[in-house]
């Protein structure tokens, strides 16, 4: 009897010193969890900050970029009517852009004209006067564009310009500050 209490006190020893290890490691991946969830509360903020912060300036990036790229655009004024020979406009801004823009934003975008020729030949003349203002051994970066041109050339012949248009919301506007200052001084 003895024989067989020592045998089954043996058997269950022998099992419950198997099951400990996966209840120990199990009771350990707990604690180890909770360590790691209290961690990840006390810093909380800081790990989502840097990628959140991108994600806000990402879209001025962008109108950053647009706005130079229209910027340094050369459209439809900047060439001879009809052909890919740049006018004085063109020169003075391909100088501007050349000399005077940050590094980063000398890339020159020329309009997409109606013919491939025709943009190719415009290019070509660009990458040609721009080379005067190029640092050493770098060539200048000129590229098409679809953009749409948001100038206008400047009216040669005073009939073709446009005369000043006042506003009716301004000068109705100024009718009722001159009543005010009129009566104003009246009143004095």
């Amino acid at each position: 009897m003895t024989v067989r209490c020592v045998s089954s006190c043996l058997i269950l020893l022998t099992g419950l010193a198997c099951a400990c290890p996966v209840e120990a490691q199990g009771l350990h991946n707990f604690c180890e969890s909770v360590v790691r969830d209290a961690k990840r509360n006390n810093c909380w903020p800081e790990p989502f900050l840097r990628p959140d912060r991108l994600a806000v300036r990402a879209p001025f990036v962008i109108m950053v970029n647009n706005g130079w790229r229209r910027q340094n655009m050369l459209a439809e004024h900047h060439f001879e009517e009809g052909a890919g020979t740049l006018n004085q406009a063109a020169e003075l801004k391909i100088r501007w852009i050349m000399t005077e823009a940050p590094r980063q934003h000398r890339t020159i975008y020329v309009r997409r004209a109606n013919t491939p020729e025709l943009t190719a030949a415009r290019i070509a003349a660009v990458q040609e006067y721009a080379v005067q203002f190029a640092e050493e051994g770098q060539l200048p970066t000129v590229l098409e564009t679809n953009l749409d041109a948001a100038g206008w050339p400047a009216a040669s012949n005073t009939e073709e310009a446009p005369g000043p248009v006042a506003a009716p919301s301004t000068l109705s506007w100024n009718l009722v500050c001159d009543d005010f200052l009129r009566r104003t001084a009246q009143k004095k």
